[in-house]
């Protein structure tokens, strides 16, 4: 009995280290923009992706890919941990403070406050990291108590109804039509099946779980209800989440969770995976300070005529700040697709950069633009030669005689 439920502890450590401010933030974008195909679109690549995780690597084969990608995985760690600390602090100064003389202080202090906070926790071990990501998936729906919770918001909601006045009658449809996601699901399910080969918060689990398999398919369920959670805090008149301490309190705990278990990684990685400190740490400080002034990016296709305008009175499809949120999320979407199909295949790190050099005004264009036609372009670059590398290691050499 001991053997399954520690592997069900690492599927649901897997849950709360997966749970980033990807999963917490980008289906408001998707629904706002696709409505529920758009959910959809993101949570199946997402999901299957992941989970298929443990179903294909074994302990061995996870040590080996983590060897080969090497510093790569590093790299994730820094970046995920990044991002996380710039959408803290955007998020701090965007939903949580309203005094607009508050807004710097919150925007530089929360992501320090969880940085140091997730360094105290960094170097905790295995049982208790199993045993914290545990409870931290199972007390996650209790949040759907507090005010701003689903189960406040569907009491307003029957009431309002009762009354007449429904808050949903005026609940704009979808900005997008599906042909742009079409066009950017090539990129999304890239993104989700690349970028588990360079967690290092996976290749723990699974070298760790007595039963990979069985932690990966916990992961996967557990990982889908999450995101359904989620889901529930869409306001569709608003075209945002649904603001209250019930998401701010999500929010706080798994940030602080995947900025904690990266840290870790960072700090425990072996020399082949570990890179310096140093540009670790400007990384960091460099997202923080990003985080710091309030952005009024508005790029982006205006509302069609006749909608209801966005949360905060925003007349573009995506809010204040968000294209930078987009601009983060390239390097998932692009970077680690595109290093996992060259250069960890051996090609030449010229041939790496030019493809990442002309992938990276297409991901841009598409993501923040809705030019999503550009998107598959540095991905099917990237398929292709990453092709011939492979039919070229298999061509035998010319062997010449005397």
């Amino acid at each position: 009995m001991r053997r399954p439920l520690e592997s069900i502890q690492w599927g649901l450590y897997c849950t709360s280290s997966w749970t980033w401010c990807i999963g917490m933030y980008l289906p408001f974008i998707m629904l706002r923009l696709w409505g529920w195909t758009g959910f959809l679109a993101f949570l199946v690549p997402n999901v299957v992706g992941c989970a298929a995780f443990g179903f294909v690597l074994d302990r061995d084969r996870s040590r080996a890919l983590a060897a080969r990608l090497g510093w790569t995985c590093a790299l994730f760690s820094a970046i995920t941990v990044a991002y996380q600390c710039w959408f803290a602090g955007w998020a701090a100064q965007c939903f949580a403070v309203t005094d607009p003389a508050m807004r710097t202080v919150a925007a530089t202090g929360v992501p320090i406050a969880l940085l140091v906070a997730g360094l105290a926790l960094a170097t905790r071990g295995d049982a208790q990291w199993r045993a914290l990501g545990t409870a931290l998936t199972l007390a996650s729906p209790l949040v759907l108590l507090l005010p701003g919770g689903a189960a406040v918001g569907d009491a307003a909601s029957a009431a309002a109804s009762a009354a007449g006045d429904s808050p949903t009658a005026a609940a704009p449809a979808p900005l997008l039509g599906p042909m742009p996601l079409a066009f950017a699901l090539p990129t999304i399910v890239a993104g989700f099946l690349a970028s588990p080969a360079f967690d290092l918060t996976f290749h723990r689990a699974v070298q760790q779980a007595p039963q990979p398999r069985v932690a990966f398919a916990t992961f996967g369920i557990a990982f889908a209800a999450m995101l359904a959670m989620i889901a529930t805090f869409f306001d569709p008149a608003a075209g945002a989440p649904r603001i209250g301490p019930a998401i701010l309190v999500l929010w706080g705990a798994q940030l602080l969770f995947t900025i904690a278990v990266h840290l870790r990684e960072l700090l425990e990685a072996p020399p082949a995976v570990r890179i310096p400190g140093r540009p670790v740490a400007l990384l960091i400080a460099g997202a923080v300070l990003l985080a710091t002034p309030a952005f009024t990016f508005t790029l982006g296709p205006a509302l069609p005529e006749g909608h209801a305008p966005l949360h905060g009175g925003a007349t573009t499809a995506l809010l204040a700040g968000e294209p930078l949120y987009m601009t983060f999320l390239g390097a998932y979407g692009l970077l680690f697709p595109v290093l996992l199909l060259l250069d960890a295949r051996g090609a030449t790190r010229a041939t790496t950069l030019g493809v990442l050099a002309i992938g990276v005004p297409c991901y841009l264009l598409g993501a923040v633009d809705f030019r999503t036609m550009l998107m598959p372009v540095p991905i099917v670059a990237a398929l292709l030669i990453s092709r011939a590398l492979r039919r070229q290691s298999r061509t035998p050499a010319l062997v010449h005689p005397a």
